[in-house]
């Protein structure tokens, strides 16, 4: 796991949930955070694809079932760019 990645994901979760002490682990998923919603989770992509300048399909979008997946695929998307 990329330590880069993770922190500014960190970042972005704390943000977007707006809770400074929020902790993620690659197995958070929408269960595990109480205001995980569809509308949240729309914010959470629209400010990772821009903090990280990426842009997800929305195939890649279903396909992420927890942040494991998300930081998999933002790394994968690092080293092709």
């Amino acid at each position: 796991m990329n330590k880069e990645i993770f922190d500014t994901v960190t970042e972005v979760f704390r943000e977007i949930f707006d809770d400074e002490d929020l902790i993620i682990t690659p197995e958070t998923n929408a269960s595990t955070i109480d205001d995980w919603d569809s509308y949240n989770h729309i914010n959470l992509i629209v400010a990772l694809e821009t903090r990280f300048e990426v842009s997800f399909t929305t195939k890649e979008i279903g396909s992420m079932t927890c942040v494991g997946d998300l930081l998999s695929l933002l790394d994968d998307k690092r080293k092709s760019s």
